[in-house]
């Protein structure tokens, strides 16, 4: 899980400083919509669905802003009033379940290929809830998604269903998830829009 908080402390407070050096490539503009496969393994079984992920556009600055300074001034308990307050980017729809509202959705354009970080305004599942040992579910709010797509538009990802974020202390951001492994995105498609 430590490769997907560090993708994500990138991702939600700006670029790194490389990317700078990088001769700039337009970002594909949404509406797009991504088709793929969950995949959840523990210890007493696994389970697949179809993910689809419509967006309509990307998070616009000032609402990225917002959400930013509520994390770095407020915590956890503001940034998840800002994430819910922000306009609607798109959808996500998991194994034919009702739609969850996407309401951050980031692009980064690395080389010919790109990283998509989307948030939702609640979490899409609990898993592992009913084990003895389970956490309590309280504060894991959102459903956070790292996906990477080549420039064919083929790609794959992680998906934490339940989840929370908190600064790190080092201006950066901490993904806390509720499962014990994050949930596998496979086979994932760009779809003509």
């Amino acid at each position: 899980m430590r490769a997907a908080k560090v993708l994500v402390i990138v991702l939600l407070f700006g670029a790194p400083l490389w990317v700078g050096a990088q001769a700039p490539r337009p970002a594909t503009n949404a509406p797009e919509v991504l088709i793929g496969t969950a995949q959840v393994k523990n210890a007493t079984g696994a389970a697949s669905g179809v993910l689809e992920i419509r967006l309509r556009r990307y998070t616009p600055d000032f609402d990225r802003t917002t959400m930013e300074e509520a994390l770095r001034l407020g915590g956890y308990p503001r940034f998840l009033t800002a994430l819910r307050n922000a306009p609607e980017v798109g959808q996500l729809v998991l194994a034919g379940s009702q739609p969850y509202a996407i309401r951050y959705a980031r692009e980064q354009v690395e080389g010919s290929g790109r990283t998509i970080v989307l948030l939702t305004d609640r979490p899409v599942f609990f898993i592992g809830a009913g084990r003895a040992d389970a956490k309590p579910r309280a504060g894991y709010e959102l459903a956070v998604l790292q996906i990477q797509l080549d420039g064919t538009g083929q790609g794959r990802g992680t998906m934490a269903a339940a989840a929370r974020v908190r600064p790190d202390g080092d201006g950066g951001v901490r993904l806390d998830d509720y499962a014990e492994v994050p949930i596998e995105l496979t086979n994932i498609t760009r779809k003509p829009s």
